[in-house]
């Protein structure tokens, strides 16, 4: 039977020995909140201002009218306007441009006499995705500007065979409309799911330092052979990290939504139930990394070997449908993988425990996991 005066006399102490030290109240509550606001406004894959490099070889007004159109789309920014090819190697090779556009000679001759004209795009392909969403963006600018010159062309020639009135419509007219994230911003996405990675830190490393600091001290093996359960244990040095990380939940939470005006459209009660039940999870896994580190160096070395994976299975920046099947297979394993689903679907969709009920499950089923692991080590006196 667990003991509540146990568990409270484990929180006093645990509480003073954080709050001790004023560097050590800096070091608990101040990264969190800087890491929300540094990573708010460094992480975004939003694609603008494109420096581009520009050879206009043709030097007409049809050759003009093409790159107004890609300057003044928002996207694009002349960088520079070369004389040669030769200059834009140097250019895309330092990283100066990220797109070099050349429009040869005959371009204007072209297109008035029906026929192809080439024009050359050259795209820094180092970030594969970025150069993507840019050859996106300049595909859609160059159809549309052989549209209107189509449709041109067409009300010209209406015109001169004496057709009064003439009205030229595309076939197919296309209408979007962005579901949960109207403006396409990244920071909708990201952030979200930058909040599930701050939260995972601190009950995984924390608890682990915690009780390996016991171990080194020589106070752990005394907790042991005294009448002190292994589950008052654990629950009394894993307590005021669930409480630290919830506060911890809260900071970040005000960030997003206040400061970052992240949209916030589900249930608040909800997203607190997920956090507290992936927080169990991250603590029993803290917990599992004590009982078999016997140094603060193994601990910290173990975490870290924990928290990478956790990040890199988790979705927050590449997909998981993506990844081979093999280790899709072995996301399943891994919390953080379902609080970032319930994070993004609640935040963005307003989704509620009808839709996330299996995630939910997995978290709670992984914390009992661990701590079942734990609780037997433990029990072996930490071997």
């Amino acid at each position: 039977m667990i003991r509540i005066n146990v568990i409270k006399s484990f929180l006093k102490k645990e509480v003073k020995q954080l709050l001790r030290d004023p560097r050590m109240r800096l070091g608990i509550f101040l990264p969190p909140l800087l890491m929300a606001l540094i990573n708010g406004y460094a992480i975004s894959n939003d694609v603008g201002k494109v420096r581009m490099a520009i050879l206009d070889q043709d030097k007409t007004q049809q050759s003009q009218t093409l790159i107004n159109k890609f300057t003044s789309s928002g996207y694009f920014v002349p960088h520079s306007y070369l004389g040669s090819a030769e200059g834009a190697t140097r250019l895309l090779d330092t990283g100066e441009v990220e797109v070099f556009l050349q429009i040869e000679k005959g371009f204007s001759k072209g297109i008035k006499s029906d026929k192809v004209s080439h024009v050359q795009i050259i795209i820094d392909g180092t970030d594969s995705s970025r150069a993507a969403v840019i050859a996106s963006y300049l595909n859609e600018i160059a159809i549309n500007f052989s549209m209107e010159y189509l449709q041109t062309r067409i009300r010209n020639l209406a015109l001169s065979k004496q057709v009064k009135s003439m009205t030229i419509r595309d076939p197919i007219q296309l209408k979007e409309r962005h579901l949960y994230n109207p403006t396409l911003a990244s920071i909708n996405y990201f952030l979200p799911g930058m909040l599930c990675l701050i939260m995972s830190m601190t009950p995984l490393s924390m608890t682990s330092m915690s009780i390996v600091k016991e171990r080194e001290l020589g106070n752990i093996e005394q907790i042991l052979v005294s009448p002190i359960s292994t589950m008052e244990l654990i629950i009394g040095k894993s307590l005021p990290f669930f409480l630290l990380s919830i506060i911890h939940l809260l900071t970040v939470m005000m960030v997003a939504m206040f400061w970052f005006k992240v949209p916030f459209k589900g249930n608040f009660l909800f997203l607190l139930a997920a956090s507290s039940s992936f927080i169990f999870a991250a603590i029993g896994m803290g917990l599992f990394v004590a009982a078999t580190s016997k140094t603060q160096q193994q601990a910290v070395l173990a975490g870290f070997m924990y928290i990478l994976p956790m990040v890199i299975f988790s979705g927050f920046a590449f997909p998981i449908y993506a990844m081979p099947k093999i280790i899709q297979y072995a996301t399943y394993l891994n919390p953080l993988r379902y609080l970032m689903t319930i994070f993004r679907a609640v935040f963005l969709k307003g989704a509620g425990i009808e839709i996330l009920w299996m995630e939910l499950l997995a978290m709670i089923g992984l914390g009992v996991m661990f701590f079942a692991l734990s609780a037997k080590k433990f029990s072996r006196g930490i071997e």
